[in-house]
């Protein structure tokens, strides 16, 4: 006889009675509900089952527990399938983070290049104009020179016993490249080149090589430093204060707040 069956035969609210397993409970073993019934709960009710009325009940439980692998693989499948679905999502994003960057390192590269293009042609018309008056110099300097020797012929033929001496040439002092800022303890510096704005920040306590070539302004964290022009060096800051500096034409000029933000076309930094 089916156990099921067995059991209706002493009477569900009888079996609740002596066994104390709730009525309600019983009725779902009976209609074999299986996806409301508690696993570990359900074969203790069995085993009381079978201790009370001798019941075999081991047809049933085959039936439950068949029941129960089913679900665990239906279970395991979706979580797989979960599983593959954000892996997917993941892959997703990963990629389009990498198109983004790839984006991004063109943009920056494209910028760079007409920025260096853009430089290259201002440095050429620089060059361009330098040399138009070196010309326009030597043709001065002839012109003068020339002169000169007019004059010095006719003071000769004047007075022919005089010793005249030629004028010793001056040869003009080499252009200062670099600046250096010789901190004396760890300064944040930061300069922005006025011919693009670009900026560029330092942190350490090493002496810091600023392009004298460039025009530029810098912002210091304090004034605790001293500053390397060629082979002189001068100190003359106040180490509490943010120190602000021009540097133009191979020169480094101190200026005010209002100056720097004004040559930065508004902004402080």
């Amino acid at each position: 006889m089916d156990s099921i069956k067995a059991l209706e035969k002493i009477g569900l609210r009888e079996v609740s009675r002596k066994t104390y397993i709730e009525l309600s409970y019983l009725k779902l073993m009976a209609d074999r509900d299986f996806a409301k019934l508690h696993r570990i709960k359900t074969l203790g009710f069995v085993k009381i089952i079978k201790r009370e009325y001798g019941i075999d009940m081991s047809d049933w439980v085959a039936e439950f527990e068949t029941y129960l692998e089913e679900q665990t693989e239906n279970s395991e499948v979706e979580k797989e399938d979960s599983l593959t679905s954000q892996k997917w999502h993941i892959n997703g994003q990963k990629r389009l983070y990498v198109i983004i960057a790839v984006l991004v390192l063109i943009v920056i590269t494209t910028v760079f290049y007409l920025l260096l293009k853009a430089r290259a042609v201002y440095v050429e018309d620089a060059s361009s104009y330098t040399n138009i008056v070196i010309i326009d110099e030597s043709l001065q300097s002839s012109e003068d020179n020339n002169t000169k020797s007019e004059e010095i012929n006719e003071t000769i033929s004047s007075e022919p016993e005089e010793i005249i001496e030629e004028p010793s040439v001056q040869t003009p002092a080499k252009p200062i490249s670099e600046i250096f800022i010789v901190p004396n303890l760890e300064i944040w510096v930061g300069a922005i080149d006025l011919a693009t704005f670009k900026r560029s920040t330092y942190l350490q306590d090493g002496d810091i090589k600023l392009d004298a070539a460039k025009e530029q302004i810098v912002i210091t964290g304090h004034g605790d430093f001293s500053l390397r022009i060629g082979n002189e060096t001068t100190k003359r800051f106040n180490p509490q204060a943010m120190i602000y500096l021009h540097v133009q034409n191979g020169t480094v000029k101190q200026i005010s707040e209002d100056e720097f933000v004004q040559l930065n076309r508004g902004k402080i930094w």
